[in-house]
């Protein structure tokens, strides 16, 4: 009776020839690497077994465990199916697909490449993070004012100059090399921030860091892309987003330092340096994207001109003006925050750490998650859309307003922000063809830093007028919700569409 209801239970196990039977169950993770189950039948008793291969490098710590309650909700389905059909009950449902899972497994190769990659995205958000979590304390050091720091971060934004050649570069040698070699110069300009004598010093630093980490994060993104399955696009997006994240945290975590005495924020840049012992294992690690491998072995590379031509020439342009009013709301609000509750609500290093980890660390992650599988679901456009306006909404009533209102537009800001996360980058991807999508990034990059620069500027000159730092970001939030009402629906929708599809290639 057992052996007849582990047979119509599992109708593909085969005997092993010693009384038990074994069969191959899927995987929620790596699609070439499933669980294998034996059971062991011995007179009326049921034993089953599970072996399975899914480690995730550099971040197996987080789904190893969640694999493993995986495997053992499977085996208990299992078991539960056959109790059912040897007592002739109704067999219970097949448990769903794991909430945490791509909505399909990947392959080896890319679960590899994700990880890696949003190791390297992680290193390259603490770096690029230092500079919005310490200004304050940077500007006590060098006794700056709010406008020679409204200059000052402006003025590093001309580092993006090098994403205007690194982009091209991308199409031309590839996404893994340009990605690593970047990271490094990124990493090594951040270590030396510890060492600025001057402001000036310290700004032309991290002019390289600028510019260094949004080529990162534009080939990072472009190569999650590129490798993830064709339904799991914006899904890879926002894990390797939430990895990436991870390095904003530490920064925060780490800000207390800075309270300690004058100067002490330069230990938070000098732990930078502890991210290029990653890079050797990280570049073994690493492979050239399958879409980039592919044009190669065609050889054949894109034309710059077809970032402008008459298929997506109007693509590029709607793309550009979401990208400069997106950067005139994102840029303030990052860069001058932390200096917005120190100086008019009275926060300290500490204070600042608790406020984020209560409303941004858990909020961002499970926005940005969700963010990623609705775009996915519903579609690219309502997600953005609805996340922007939102957002936005919450982020000026956050800069305007105090006391417990202050907790909660933090984290509805949070969450909107983040839930949009994931389709703006997609659009930043999908809506161009691979031989161009550096080059195309690249465009929209330094169009963004025009648009940081403006918001940069626009607040740090009238914060004085106003009387607050805080009123004169708030005025930026109307860029997004003009980004949310009015172009967002003027451009395509990617959801369950193929990428070549989307954005086929002229070549």
């Amino acid at each position: 009776m057992l052996r007849r209801a582990l047979r119509e239970a599992q109708p593909g196990a085969e005997p092993t020839g010693d009384g038990g039977y074994r069969w191959v169950e899927s995987n929620d993770i790596v699609s070439d690497a499933p669980s294998r189950v034996v059971a062991c039948i011995q007179d009326t008793s049921l034993e089953l077994t599970a072996t399975y291969s899914s480690r995730v490098p550099y971040f197996f710590w987080l789904f190893d465990p969640l694999t493993r309650g995986s495997v053992r909700r499977r085996l208990t389905h299992v078991a539960r199916t056959v109790e059912a059909l040897a007592d002739g009950t109704e067999p219970p449902s097949p448990p769903k697909r794991a909430v945490w899972a791509p909505p399909s497994a990947m392959t080896s190769a890319q679960v590899r490449a994700v990880a890696t990659l949003s190791l390297l995205m992680a290193l390259t958000e603490y770096a690029s993070s230092l500079l919005t979590q310490t200004i304050d304390f940077v500007a006590k050091s060098f006794h700056a004012t709010n406008a020679q720091l409204g200059v000052l971060t402006a003025v590093t934004r001309v580092g993006n100059l090098i994403v205007l050649v690194g982009g091209v570069l991308a199409d031309r040698i590839g996404r893994r090399r340009l990605l690593l070699v970047t990271v490094s110069v990124v990493l090594v300009a951040t270590s030396l921030s510890a060492l600025a004598p001057t402001l000036w010093t310290y700004g032309f630093l991290q002019v390289i860091v600028n510019g260094g980490t949004n080529l990162a994060f534009l080939v990072g993104f472009i190569a999650a892309m590129e490798e993830a399955p064709e339904d799991s696009r914006t899904y890879t997006i926002a894990i390797v987003g939430i990895a990436a994240a991870l390095g904003f945290v530490v920064g925060a975590i780490l800000l207390p330092v800075a309270d300690v005495r004058p100067g002490a924020w330069r230990g938070m840049y000098a732990i930078g340096a502890l991210g290029l012992l990653f890079l050797p294992t990280i570049g073994r690690s690493l492979r050239e994207t399958r879409r980039f491998a592919a044009l190669v072995a065609r050889q054949v590379r894109g034309r710059v001109g077809e970032v402008v031509d008459k298929r997506y020439g109007s693509r590029f342009a709607l793309m550009c003006l979401t990208g400069y009013l997106l950067n005139v709301y994102f840029a303030p609000q990052s860069q001058f925050t932390n200096r917005y509750l120190a100086d008019e609500r009275g926060f300290s290093g500490l204070g600042i750490l608790v406020l984020r980890a209560v409303t941004q660390t858990a909020t961002a992650l499970i926005a940005a998650y969700g963010g990623g599988r609705l775009a996915e679901s519903v579609g690219r456009k309502p997600v953005a859309r609805w996340g922007l306006v939102v957002g936005a909404a919450a982020t000026a009533a956050f800069f305007i307003g105090g006391g417990p209102l202050l907790w909660v537009t933090f984290a509805v800001s949070t969450m909107g922000q983040s839930g949009a996360a994931p389709a703006l980058s997609a659009f930043t991807s999908e809506l161009f063809p691979t031989e161009v999508r550096g080059t195309a990034g690249a465009g929209l990059t330094i169009t963004g830093v025009m648009g940081s620069a403006t918001g940069l500027l626009l607040s740090g000159y009238l914060a004085k007028p106003f009387g607050s730092i805080g009123k004169a970001v708030a005025l930026t939030c109307i860029a997004p919700v003009i980004v949310g009402v009015f172009l967002i629906n003027r451009l395509p929708e990617a959801k369950g569409v193929l990428l070549d599809d989307v954005s086929p290639s002229e070549v």
